[in-house]
């Protein structure tokens, strides 16, 4: 979970960092840590709004800078994750903001700051099931069910769609497996430089040659053929897609 902080004071901004990394160090599922990032002035954050799962607000120091502005901004961007205004200075429920805005009490208690993460998780948990694939300049969000597969191209992954485009991801392939986390288990690596959504499986052959929805194909390492096999016995395809009449010498890997 992507976490923006915006304070404009130094001491809070830190201890916001602090408290929220200590929360993250304590989950057990990977695609459920916080990676926090934090702002002295909303510009940045503002510039990729979609980017963050969370926002933490208060702008009490800094003349120019509305708090209130920046929500509007939010808003405006169609933004649909919660903003918790971090109330201390300025009482901002005194003023009128949106239906997703929560307030916290600083300095802050961790019974409150977990209440919120809690929301803030089921709220993530609940919304269409999208992987995030970041650029340099730009993040892209795509729906999990419409990867066929993924391999690995120069350090960056290379995510094949069924609309047939292929988007770049910063990072390796390990990375983007994890940002999955556990709740996907449908994503196995064919080979060190393929992932597969085996959901996307048309046959595998007994050469283990296996064939994507696409028409890709990809050789299965043993260990990865054993692992096919096990999530097909437990999730049957709907059709027949184990034809073994698959040609032998087709291009295997990327």
């Amino acid at each position: 979970m992507h976490i923006a902080i915006c304070d404009d004071n130094y001491g809070d901004r830190h201890q916001m960092e602090r408290l929220l990394r200590r929360e993250s160090d304590k989950e057990t599922d990977s695609s459920m840590m916080y990676i926090v990032h934090s702002y002295g002035s909303p510009e940045v954050m503002l510039s990729h709004p979609k980017s963050y799962d969370l926002f933490f607000i208060d702008m009490c120091n800094t003349e120019g800078a509305d708090a209130l502005d920046i929500v509007k901004s939010l808003t405006a961007a169609e933004v649909n994750a919660p903003i918790v205004m971090c109330v201390s200075g300025i009482d901002y429920r005194q003023m009128d903001f949106p239906e997703n805005t929560l307030f916290l009490d600083k300095p802050v208690k961790i019974a409150d700051l977990r209440e919120i993460l809690e929301g803030a998780k089921a709220k993530l948990g609940s919304a269409p099931d999208r992987i995030e694939l970041r650029k340099v300049t730009e993040t892209i969000y795509v729906d999990v069910s419409d990867v066929i597969y993924a391999n690995e191209k120069r350090d960056d992954t290379m995510v094949h769609l069924t609309d047939g485009e292929v988007l770049m991801s910063i990072g390796k392939l390990w990375l983007f497996r994890r940002s999955l986390g556990k709740k996907h288990p449908e994503f196995i690596y064919a080979n060190s430089h393929n992932l597969i959504n085996c959901t996307h499986i048309k046959s595998v052959n007994k050469f283990r040659i296996l064939t994507l929805s696409n028409g890709k194909h990809l050789l299965l390492s043993k260990s990865a053929n054993e692992n096919v096999k096990r999530y097909l016995e437990e999730n049957p395809l709907t059709t027949d897609k184990s034809s073994e009449e698959e040609e032998k010498n087709d291009p295997v890997n990327d």
